[in-house]
């Protein structure tokens, strides 16, 4: 048995395991609700308390008429087995239904996403830019090192700690599938899906593979650097696109397309690498950390203050957990503190919703 195949059979017992030990509660009698964090088709996210231990935690609240209890199951598992590394976001072992949510307890991150730091057609300064890749790179490293593929990196499932981006964690694990799973069509597209995604299609299937989030990796590098993102879609019928696509299979004799001569020649070269074209030739997401002591953008050759110190990553890179390790029958609960904004989940606005949070929050006995 391989690795991927042992990573599927103790997913499939800890599935197993937890959906017999599920509890149904009142969350009314548990806790305390702070305020909504996120919200969407999928239910709601929010920032309660814990009325016995006084802890913040973030509850993410699923709904069970558009939710099967499978899918929970495999997101909340997939959430724990992960969440020992620093970067992606600590997933407790508290898991219960309610008459109309599954939910699931997580740390809380205060800070926001990347998405709301982010100043459009500007971006980050290039140092912060460089701590974010640095740091989502370990994570993917770690998921695709498990034959875990994220699918759905972007600027909103990156949480981050501090305003400096000196932490950050990768978060929302609702589309997460072991590597092999059977991609279809989408029925639509996001500038961060790979060209043989976005190129798919009615009836053809797509094998999935951890480069699918290499080229969402390099694409939210460029978001974060520049403030906006290179293309619409990863199809030749998209200029920017096109135009990127005809540089990379003649760089000899093509000029650097405009929105790419922002950045240095070392940049692009490590943009190539995780933008190349052909999936199978892509670089796995470490590879930014070569270049992290080289400049990124044009104006900062001369400004050594973007270097950062990448020593460590020139020595053998060392796993922070054991993927087997996860022990699916201990219910002991964590005392750490989380939160997460899902793929679907938006900051609430009272006004723009057309009525309060008291109106609109998902009632405690529910």
């Amino acid at each position: 048995m391989n690795e991927m195949d042992e990573n599927e059979e103790i997913l499939q017992k800890m599935i197993q395991f937890t959906s017999k030990s599920l509890r149904h509660i009142s969350m009314k009698e548990h806790y305390r609700v702070i305020m909504e964090l996120g919200s969407g088709s999928y239910g709601h996210v929010l920032q309660v308390e814990h009325k016995a231990q006084d802890k913040a935690i973030a509850l993410k609240l699923m709904r069970k008429k558009s939710t099967k209890k499978e899918i929970f199951l495999m997101e909340y598992c997939v959430s724990l087995c992960l969440s020992s590394h620093p970067n992606i976001i600590g997933t407790l072992r508290v898991a219960f239904e309610t008459n109309k949510y599954y939910a699931f307890a997580q740390e809380l991150a205060t800070a926001g996403d990347l998405y709301s730091i982010l100043e459009p057609g500007v971006g980050l300064p290039e140092t912060m830019v460089k701590r974010c890749a640095m740091q989502l790179a370990e994570a993917l490293d770690f998921m695709h090192s498990k034959a875990l593929v994220h699918r759905d990196v972007k600027l909103d499932n990156i949480l981050i700690f501090d305003k400096d981006c000196h932490l950050i964690k990768l978060a929302d694990f609702g589309l997460t599938r072991l590597e092999g799973f059977l991609l279809s069509p989408m029925s639509g597209t996001l500038p961060y899906s790979a060209p043989e995604l976005c190129s798919l299609e009615e009836s053809e299937t797509l094998e999935l593979d951890s480069s699918l989030d290499v080229w969402a990796f390099g694409v939210l590098i460029f978001c974060i650097s520049s403030g906006c993102f290179p293309w619409d879609t990863a199809l030749c019928k998209d200029k920017q696109y096109e135009d990127f696509a005809l540089w990379q299979s003649n760089q000899d004799y093509l000029d650097i397309p405009s929105p790419w001569k922002q950045f240095t020649h070392q940049a692009l070269d490590m943009f190539q690498k995780l933008l190349t074209v052909n999936p199978d030739k892509r670089r796995p997401a470490v590879e930014v950390q070569k270049y992290l002591k080289v400049p990124w953008k044009i104006g900062s050759i001369k400004d050594n203050s973007n270097m950062l110190d990448n020593s460590k990553y020139l020595e053998e890179s060392v796993d922070n957990i054991n993927f087997l390790q996860v022990n699916a029958g201990n219910e002991s609960t964590s005392t750490k503190t989380s939160s997460m904004i899902s793929e679907d989940s938006s900051p609430i606005n009272p006004s723009a919703q057309g009525g309060t949070w008291d109106d609109q929050r998902p009632s405690l006995d529910e």
